[in-house]
């Protein structure tokens, strides 16, 4: 077979319906009880009208917010909270021409999040449903972080970069250069819900990094993504996986002849980290497979966690978090030549 695929498929659909929201998904929550705190830090420091408001600004985010605030402010300045100078470097940053201009993004397009807090309570609910012992956040706090990271998480806290959501044509994205236009054409507030839940899942339910192999890949991305689909039953699938919807239809169209590729190509359990990085992460597509979108091995990988699912309706979400019998995931995969 030739190391470009060019047999997929022709896209002719206007909108392919492929969901996992229905049983044992579609579950009520309604009796779940999860508290979180949302904090929105970038108002409160934009509040301050002085070094020394500034100063006490800080003193108060740092016994509200704790770990996470200081990881920000040391990621942000490379300075510690606790630093002599701290209110002079934030005055600094708050009043940057750039960072003001940034903040008045933020506040206009982010005024009111009262849509997006209601969101993240109710996934975390559907989270505790399906692993009832799972943690859940404590707090959520907000910032700008001048274009340094999206979603990151502790064992307690989520912070959210707002500043990293304004839309890929807001005036000061589409100017970054550290950004590739692929990136920045995603750096949009539709995908926030789901990069909450993947940061959670990464740091707090999936234990340890994938294994070495295409197949470890695949089913690590594949459990992760199911239990996006369990978080966010109602969400649109490209949005699960960070697509477009012709990205998303692209896969579901070419899903058996990529699988058919990979098993020509004897990918199935290669540890060559050439061939992971190509299929496992981000980049502008997939090498080797034409037209195709970025991770398209997190592509696969989910789509045979799906059917094996399907397959075993007496799994629970629990359960397929806990497998690691690799091969008995792979065994339940038979994707069919798409009609």
């Amino acid at each position: 077979m030739q190391e470009i695929l060019r047999h997929f498929p022709t896209l002719v659909l206007g909108f392919i319906v492929y969901s996992c929201s229905g049983e044992p998904l579609d579950v009520d929550v309604s009796d779940i009880e999860v508290q979180i705190e949302f904090v929105r830090v970038e108002q409160k420091l934009a509040e301050a009208k002085s070094v020394a408001d500034i100063k006490t600004v800080n003193r108060d985010l740092i016994n509200s917010c704790g770990e996470l605030y200081e990881f920000y402010m040391y990621e942000l300045l490379q300075v510690p909270v606790e630093h002599d100078s701290i209110g002079e470097y934030l005055w600094y940053f708050q009043t940057d021409p750039v960072i003001r201009e940034v903040n008045e993004d933020i506040r206009k397009k982010f005024e009111d999040i009262s849509g997006l807090e209601d969101q993240v309570v109710d996934m975390f609910k559907h989270l505790r449903f399906h692993l009832d012992s799972a943690p859940v956040p404590k707090q959520v706090i907000t910032y700008n972080s001048a274009f340094r990271f999206g979603v990151t998480s502790s064992d307690q806290q989520v912070g959210i970069g707002l500043d990293m959501y304004l839309g890929g044509s807001n005036r000061n994205i589409a100017q970054l250069v550290e950004f590739p236009q692929y990136m920045k054409a995603k750096m949009d507030e539709e995908y926030l819900p789901v990069d909450i839940a993947h940061s959670w899942i990464i740091n707090n339910i999936l234990n340890g990094q994938p294994g070495e192999t295409f197949l470890s890949y695949m089913v690590h991305y594949g459990k992760l993504l199911y239990v996006v689909d369990a978080m966010l039953p109602d969400l649109a699938d490209h949005l699960k996986i960070r697509y477009t919807q012709s990205e998303y239809e692209f896969g579901i169209v070419s899903e058996y002849d990529i699988w058919e590729f990979l098993v020509d190509m004897d990918w199935i359990y290669s540890s060559e980290i050439k061939v992971l990085m190509r299929y496992f992460h981000d980049a502008p597509t997939t090498v080797d497979i034409e037209g195709s979108p970025d991770r398209i091995g997190q592509f696969m990988g989910w789509q045979m966690v799906r059917q094996y699912m399907e397959k075993n309706p007496e799994v629970t979400v629990s359960d397929l978090v806990e497998e690691t019998n690799e091969s008995k995931i792979l065994k339940a995969y038979k994707p069919e030549p798409y009609e």
